[in-house]
């Protein structure tokens, strides 16, 4: 295919949107919700860089030692990696507009429909792996148009690294490569997959994926443990309906572009050369309903046909098509559903008005199926600091010498990651802790003979102290996390040996038994 002349980046909407976008995010984080459970976890890995963990690539580990690193521990330090991310996503679905030949219309349709999407929105709030996540998709779309347009050796070079850099921030690349792939072999650009330039990508992208399957393999491949697990908590109980109603509504007025982006894509012979990126996303739903995916797991695929979306209004409104971009402002009413941009007090009167009044209660359903007031994830960025604080009360009335005896403990990740987010401010040793990736930070050797364990329940008595008292059970409103922290002394035994085999054990379900 020679290579074709694209318009230009229409600069003044780039900046419109980036303006939009950011505004949106800071209104969020100065309303005051804090850290969600899951942000801690991940920002505890900032402390650890590391080749792996348990549950997850490890680029997000990396990213959190070096922002923390910079910033320090704060809030806005931690939600400002997946903002830039979130802006750079914004660029990039702009360039990939180009790149398939949209002018400046095509550019900001697809850029408002992108920008107010509140699946994306949502996604770009949270420290988590997902942004990233979908970056990259974004990024293996952008980098797939580029070989085909421009049929360069570099392009294939920049794919492979778009890919490995995939592997390294979440496995579940590997479905929309797969898909993608597939896609190729049933499209027109089948032939590019036999040049050996094809062949040196794919060697790059495992090259750069290397040193994590290595770490994964010397570690008992934990990841498939992890999958298993979540496959048999979580994942067995999505079917066909909980993964495909929701694909209808992650965007709600996004729908006016994916969708037709999707169609254009198929049916269109201008985007015939990208038709691919249109089987990648049926392909990624195939595979993901086959597994049992989450419904979320699909969202990085929409980037690519709310781009063609742009390039089918333009082509069939022209100048017209101009006006469809107001429309995604009609977003705004479901948006606080995904990124809190009222008040904790007045999203939970929002959210209760909209279960009761238009019947959604979707969003405020939790994990143990019950509907409440307040979102789930909501409620999961409330209470820690005020754990923190009370577990911080308790330990600084000890003495020197009982502060040097006695070893700092957190049921769940979520308290663990907390505790070390907070550990300079309030003054705290090492927290250690057998779930998710603390297993593998938690010390064997630790020698004590009190300890201060933060526990998510009510716990009775100890098969290894003979004094277990309850010293603070801090409340907090509209936090979902319950707290109970104790405080056991006169141990039975000599404890650290017995440690030493419980960390063993629990290390074995996660890196041997698979």
């Amino acid at each position: 295919m020679p290579t074709i002349s694209v318009p230009a980046l229409y600069r003044p909407y780039l900046w419109l949107l980036l303006t939009l976008k950011a505004a949106l995010h800071l209104t969020a984080i100065i309303n005051g919700y804090g850290i969600h459970r899951d942000e801690f976890l991940y920002l505890a890995m900032g402390d650890h860089p590391m080749l792996g963990y348990l549950e997850c690539s490890p680029i997000i580990g990396w990213v959190a030692g070096l922002f923390t690193a910079i910033f320090g521990s704060s809030v806005w330090a931690a939600k400002l990696p997946v903002l830039l991310i979130g802006l750079g996503s914004v660029y990039l679905v702009l360039r990939l507009v180009r790149e398939l030949g949209g002018g400046k219309n095509a550019q900001l349709v697809a850029g408002m429909a992108w920008v107010f999407s509140p699946a994306f929105l949502a996604s770009n709030y949270l420290f988590q792996p997902v942004s990233f996540n979908q970056f990259c998709w974004l990024l293996i779309a952008f980098c797939w148009v580029r070989v085909v347009r421009l049929q360069r050796t570099k392009d294939w070079y920049f794919l492979g690294a778009a890919v490995g850099l995939g592997l390294l921030t979440k496995y579940s690349v590997s479905f929309y490569v797969l898909a993608l792939g597939i896609g190729i072999l049933l499209s027109s650009e089948r032939k590019l997959l036999w040049h050996k330039n094809a062949l040196r990508a794919a060697g790059l992208a495992f090259l750069i994926a290397l040193p994590n399957i290595v770490w994964q393999l010397a570690h008992g491949l934990p990841v498939v443990n992890h999958m298993r697990l979540l496959s048999a908590s979580q994942l067995v109980y999505v079917g066909p309906t909980d993964f495909l109603i929701p694909q209808l509504l992650f965007h709600f007025w996004g729908i006016l572009l994916w969708l037709p982006g999707l169609w254009f894509l198929l049916r269109s012979e201008k985007l015939k050369p990208y038709r691919a990126l249109a089987w990648a996303y049926l392909f990624t739903l195939i595979l993901l309903l086959l597994t049992h995916g989450k419904s979320y797991y699909s969202i990085g695929a929409y980037s690519a046909l709310i781009a063609a979306g742009g390039l089918f209004w333009e082509d069939k409104l022209a100048k017209r098509s101009l006006y469809l971009a107001p429309v995604f402002l009609l977003n705004f009413w479901i948006i606080p559903h995904g990124l809190p941009l009222l008040p904790v007090e007045q999203m939970q009167q929002y959210g209760v008005y909209m279960r009761d009044n238009w019947g959604m209660s979707a969003q405020l359903r939790w994990e143990d199926d019950s509907i409440r007031d307040l979102s789930q994830d909501y409620a999961d960025m409330h209470g820690w600091e005020e754990m923190v604080a009370a577990v911080a009360e308790y330990y600084h009335q000890l003495s020197p010498a009982e502060q040097a005896e006695t070893m700092l403990y957190a049921a769940s990740y979520g308290q663990a990651g907390a505790l070390t987010f907070y550990r300079k401010k309030y003054g705290l040793p090492q927290v250690h802790c057998f779930d998710s990736s603390f297993l593998l930070w938690t010390d064997p050797d630790i020698e004590f003979t009190t300890q201060i364990a933060v526990e998510t329940e009510v716990i009775e008595g100890s098969n290894y102290f003979n004094k277990v008292e309850l010293v603070a059970h801090p409340t907090t409103p509209y936090a979902r996390q319950e707290h109970y922290i104790y405080f056991r002394s006169a141990p039975k035994m000599d404890l650290q040996p017995e440690w030493a085999r419980i960390l063993e054990e629990v290390s074995a379900v996660w890196m041997n038994e698979w």
